[in-house]
């Protein structure tokens, strides 16, 4: 076999849940390449792996007809569609019109696998998706917890950035106040209490990660602690990103996409979650602790915390318990 379409259209945190069942169906066909179908910003974090072709763009607007079920469609008219041994699409089964119709086109066979398990099963994302390669004979159990590898160029991209802020011999820690979803993010309260916590010690600089949607808090935690105590990276390509955390001491952050990146560079990694389960979508190594908390007692309320910042949730001395253990201080 020379050649896997991989269709896998999630965000962040999803893909990276993933990459177990991709090194799994890597190893099984060890001399494939893989032409994956999905966002390119996103899948630019696997430009190293070996088993790496290229991306297709899925917002591409020619993959539209793809998902009719209805619609009769001709290879012809889609001259850019790569010619592959096999298809495995990582998604639910509204989208089964899309592997249909590749598979009928290119003719060759191809896989659905399931990307999240029902919550009642309390079965691990990663998990879950390997169970389903085991059912095709891929041997993929148990799961290996996946590890980026930055480029050279985003390295010493990244190096600069912590050589310019971080004297030698004090430690940057990173800290990722945002989420896509708002009910998982962590009370601004909570958050101040830790930052000022670490400001007091003078060998430690604090870099805040800002996303597209975290604009909003991150602004609001550098008026209360002051910009000039903060670094920011802000909307940094995930490459440069990645090579900064296998640099930092320490990265915490909510139940994200940037929480599961820091966690597959084996950064030492605190995970805050609050309406999500663990059990399901803990991000994966050695490195990762997990600190839970109650949305009822700690749901981030913006507009509120905006007029009058409230107490410290209970659980913030055990995230500053470890933070200490991980910085050694």
């Amino acid at each position: 076999m020379k050649s896997i379409l991989i269709v896998h259209q999630g965000a962040l945190g999803d893909f990276i849940l993933s990459l177990p069942s991709l090194e799994a169906i890597h190893r099984f066909y060890s001399q494939a390449r893989f032409i994956f179908l999905g966002h390119p910003s996103i899948l630019s974090i696997v430009h190293s792996r070996p088993y790496f072709d290229r991306v297709l763009n899925c917002a591409d607007k020619r993959w539209a007809p793809f998902y009719n079920s209805k619609e009769k469609l001709e290879l012809g008219a889609f001259d850019s569609l790569p010619r592959v041994d096999s298809i495995f699409a990582f998604c639910r089964s509204s989208s089964q019109p899309l592997v249909d119709n590749l598979a009928a086109i290119l003719g060759k066979p191809a896989h659905r696998i399931d990307p999240f398990p029902r919550p009642d099963l309390a079965l691990h994302v990663s998990e879950y998706q390997c169970r389903q390669l085991e059912e095709l004979s891929i041997a993929a159990l148990p799961c290996i917890a996946p590890v980026i590898a930055p480029s050279q160029d985003d390295f010493f991209e990244a190096r600069r950035f912590f050589q310019q802020n971080v004297p030698e011999g004090e430690q940057l820690i990173l800290l990722h106040p945002g989420s896509g979803g708002r009910k998982k993010l962590w009370s601004v309260a909570g958050w101040l209490d830790v930052i000022m916590k670490i400001l007091s010690h003078n060998n430690i600089k604090v870099s805040l990660i800002e996303g597209p949607a975290d604009s909003h808090i991150v602004r609001q935690l550098c008026s209360e602690v002051g910009l000039t105590s903060l670094l920011l990276a802000n909307n940094w390509r995930l490459g440069k990103l990645a090579a900064l955390m296998k640099q930092s001491s320490l990265y915490l952050g909510n139940d994200s996409g940037i929480t599961h990146l820091a966690a597959a560079c084996n950064t030492p990694t605190i995970a805050l979650f609050g309406p999500t389960d663990p059990r399901i979508w803990r991000p994966q190594g050695s490195k990762v602790e997990i600190v839970s908390w109650q949305p009822k007692a700690s749901v981030h309320d913006s507009q509120q915390e905006a007029k009058k910042i409230s107490k410290p949730p209970p659980e913030t001395p055990i995230v500053w318990k470890l933070v200490r253990s991980c910085l050694g201080i």
